[in-house]
This record gives C-alpha cells, sequence and structure tokens, in this order.
C-alpha cells in the first residue's frame, strides 16, 4: 500500500513494512543530521514532519523555503519535495493513511485548527509563501517527541493490538497538533488571517448546508465584500465558491446514500438541493452513476 517514488533509504525499514502491509495505519521515521533525503520524491501518504535541530530548505512544489528548529509542517500525498543546503539538520516525520485511522476523516474537520493547519495551509503554502507554518514551542516540541517514542515502542512490540493502539494515537497526535495550531491563531489575535477566516466560512457552510446560503452571507462570515471573497476563496481553494458548494453537497448526499434509509427527497433537502430530481443530474455528473444505482451497491441495506 505504501508508495515512494525514488528510493528513500533513510526511511525505517520496519515501519515503513508495517505502513505498506496494512498492519499499522502510520508509522514514524526519525531522519538524523547528515542523513536527510537530498532526492525529490513523492509518496502517497500524509507525513507530518517536525525540524529537530540543524537548518536547511525545504524544496516544495517548485519553491524553496527555510525552515529551522520547531518547525512543523504537513506534506499530502502526491507532493514533491526534497531537503537542499542542510546543516546538521535533523527531522522527525510521522506518516499515515487518513482512511486507515479509527474515525473518519472528515470528522476531524470539527476539531479547531484541523482543517486549517493540515488541509488549507499546505494547498495555500505557495500563494502565502510558508507564513503560516507553524514553530512549536519547547513544552509543544517535547509533547511531540513523547508522541513519537510511544508510537515508535508500540511498532517494535508487534502485538495483536498494534494496528489500533497506533490508529488511536495518531488520531489523538492530530488533535493535538490542530490544538497547537488553533492556540497559536488565537495568541497571534491576527484579523487578517486568510485561513482561518476561511476556516470560518466552511464551517458556516458544513453547518447550513440545507439552507440556500448566499455568496453574501459567506462573504460576511468572512468579513469582506462579495467580490473580494470569491477571489481569495478560488486563489486558496483553487476552486470557485459555487463548485465547492456543489461538491460539499453532493458528499454529504452521498455519505447519506451510504449510512441511511432515508427517501432521495429527505436527502435531496437534507443537502441543500432544491429538488431530487436536481440531485440526482448533479449526482450523476459527478459520480457517473444515479444516487439509486450508488446505494444499491454500496448500501448494505439496500443492496
Amino acid at each position: 500500500m505504501a508508495y515512494i517514488d525514488e528510493s528513500v533509504e533513510t526511511m525505517d525499514a520496519v515501519s515503513l513494512y508495517y505502513l505498506a502491509s496494512g498492519k499499522s495505519p502510520g508509522a514514524v521515521n526519525l531522519v538524523k543530521k547528515d542523513l536527510t533525503l537530498g532526492s525529490r520524491h513523492r509518496h502517497d501518504f500524509h507525513e507530518l514532519t517536525v525540524v529537530l535541530d540543524g537548518t536547511g530548505n525545504y524544496e516544495y512544489q517548485g519553491c524553496t523555503y527555510s525552515i529551522n528548529p520547531g518547525d512543523i509542517f504537513i506534506t499530502l500525498p502526491g507532493e514533491i519535495h526534497y531537503y537542499s543546503n542542510q546543516r546538521n539538520l535533523s527531522l522527525m516525520n510521522f506518516v499515515w493513511y487518513p482512511e486507515e485511522l479509527p474515525i473518519l476523516p472528515e470528522k476531524l474537520n470539527d476539531v479547531p485548527g484541523y482543517r486549517t493547519f493540515f488541509k488549507l495551509e499546505p494547498q495555500s503554502r505557495n500563494l502565502f509563501k510558508f507564513s503560516h507554518c507553524m514553530v512549536l514551542s519547547p513544552e509543544q516540541l517535547s509533547t511531540m517527541q513523547i508522541f513519537y517514542r510511544r508510537i515508535e515502542k508500540e511498532l517494535s512490540q508487534r502485538s495483536e493490538s498494534t494496528q489500533i493502539y497506533v490508529g488511536l494515537l495518531f488520531v489523538e497526535l492530530l488533535i493535538t497538533v490542530s490544538r497547537f495550531y488553533n492556540e497559536k491563531q488565537k495568541s497571534t489575535k491576527s484579523v487578517n488571517n486568510e485561513l482561518q477566516k476561511l476556516d470560518d466560512v466552511l464551517n458556516f457552510l458544513n453547518a447550513n448546508i440545507a439552507a440556500p446560503v448566499t455568496r453574501a452571507q459567506a462573504a460576511k462570515v468572512y468579513g469582506s465584500s462579495e467580490s473580494t471573497f470569491l477571489r481569495i476563496f478560488k486563489r486558496i481553494m483553487q476552486e470557485s465558491y459555487s463548485d465547492y458548494l456543489i461538491n460539499l453537497r453532493l458528499q454529504r448526499a452521498r455519505n447519506m446514500l451510504l449510512n441511511s434509509n432515508k427517501t432521495l427527497s429527505e436527502i435531496s433537502a437534507g443537502c441543500g438541493f432544491c429538488d431530487s430530481n436536481y440531485l440526482c443530474f448533479r449526482f450523476r455528473k459527478k459520480f457517473g452513476e444515479s444516487p439509486h444505482q450508488f446505494r444499491m451497491k454500496n448500501n448494505p441495506f439496500f443492496g
């Protein structure tokens, strides 16, 4: 399951084996001084990196960013990255598959700071020149090292409970990092934090998905004119506000088709579509099959 484009000889073999074999949803890796990855590579898992010591450059998607002790950042699947100009650079990596964790990935969006740090920051990194990167305090860095040791110890024991326990540790880790980031946003009190304001809009849309939310309402939550909001939304989210809202409603409908026995009319109303015919039209256009076909194939209650 684990895939790395190019050989990565510094990845711990045991951890990567457990990740690749499905025996664990996550793994850890310590990159010591002078052994840091220097070749361009990408992989299919999520990677959280903590800079322990030294300095260097994080080469990411064609851009170069300076990194220093305490920096923490996420690299998403498929993103080309490597390190250059290394000076005694030591890194601590946490790698995982979100879909393998013992909690639905979308539920983590309810944790303050999660979506901003793990989703909005990386997809807008080149736009904002890494200015939203988080720097850990000594106490927070110590907490991350404790997580590393706990995960490493559990992986080394190779017990029957390793898979579930490592999964739970990673959920706790992601929540902890999200809280660190949320605390940082509160302490800086930056009214111009584009990512935090956009996260407020996304939370608003999720909470009011059944309602006919207008662009003007979303712009008011963001705190700008409608034209400014729409421009910034598209720059960060890499899709228009209208497309995002439609896709959000379709994903909600998809989940309801999978996990409920509600009628199409009830689902369309609950997801903000004007009627079930429009839901069917949009659903087929997005997923290549009708809601009924999808439900019959994937919901055990109807299959």
